[in-house]
C-alpha cells in the first residue's frame, strides 16, 4: 500500500462517518421537533383521561406517598441518617416494583375498576417508579453535596494545622506574650 491508497481510504472513511452523522442528526432533528413534544404532551394527557380517579383513589394515594416522601427528602436532607434510611426504602420499594406489578396483576379486581398492571409494567413504571427514582437521585445529589462539604471542611482543618505547624517550625508567631506587669512598666 502506498501513501495515496491510504489517503484515499482515510478520505472514504471519513465520508462515511460524516454521511452517518448527518443521517443521525436528522434523525435527532425530527425525534425532538415541536411535534415530538406535543405527542409526548398528549400521551400524557390521555394517560391522565385514562385513570378514572373518582374510583381509583388508591392511586392518589400513592401518589400522596410519592410528594409526602419528597417533602420529606427535602425537608431533612441535611439529617445523613435520615437520607440513608430513605434511600434504602425507596430503593428497596423501587426494587420490588416488577414482583409487585405480578401480584398487583393478578388482584387488581380487589382494590381497582381497571387492571392498570399490564405484563411490561408500564403503568407501575409511570407511577410507582418514576417518582421513587427522582427521589432517589435527590438523595444521591444530597449524598455528593454533604461529601463535598465534609471534604472542604477536612481540607480546610488540615490546611490549618499544617500551617499552625509550619509557624511553630519557623519560630514565626512564637512571640512570648507580655505579661500585665510589663506592659505597665512601659507606660
Amino acid at each position: 500500500m502506498n501513501l495515496t491508497e491510504i489517503l484515499e481510504q482515510h478520505n472514504a472513511l471519513l465520508d462515511l462517518g460524516r454521511e452517518h452523522l448527518e443521517k443521525l442528526s436528522s434523525s435527532f432533528r425530527e425525534a425532538f421537533d415541536k411535534s415530538a413534544f406535543e405527542n409526548a404532551k398528549q400521551n400524557w394527557i390521555g394517560f391522565y383521561h385514562a385513570i378514572d380517579w373518582k374510583t381509583d383513589r388508591w392511586i392518589s394515594a400513592v401518589l400522596v406517598f410519592h410528594l409526602v416522601s419528597l417533602m420529606c427528602v427535602v425537608k431533612w436532607r441535611h439529617w445523613e441518617q435520615f437520607q440513608v434510611r430513605m434511600f434504602v426504602i425507596l430503593g428497596a420499594c423501587s426494587f420490588g416494583a416488577e414482583r409487585m406489578n405480578g401480584f398487583l396483576s393478578k388482584r387488581w379486581e380487589m382494590f381497582s375498576t381497571q387492571n392498570y398492571f399490564d405484563e411490561r409494567g408500564a403503568f407501575v413504571s409511570v407511577i410507582w417508579n418514576a417518582p421513587l427514582m427522582v427521589n432517589l437521585v435527590i438523595i444521591l445529589v444530597n449524598f455528593l453535596r454533604l461529601t463535598v462539604k465534609e471534604m472542604v471542611k477536612m481540607k480546610k482543618a488540615q490546611m490549618k494545622r499544617r500551617f499552625r505547624e509550619s509557624q511553630k517550625e519557623s519560630g514565626v508567631g512564637a512571640k512570648k506574650k507580655k505579661t500585665k506587669r510589663e506592659t505597665k512598666k512601659k507606660q
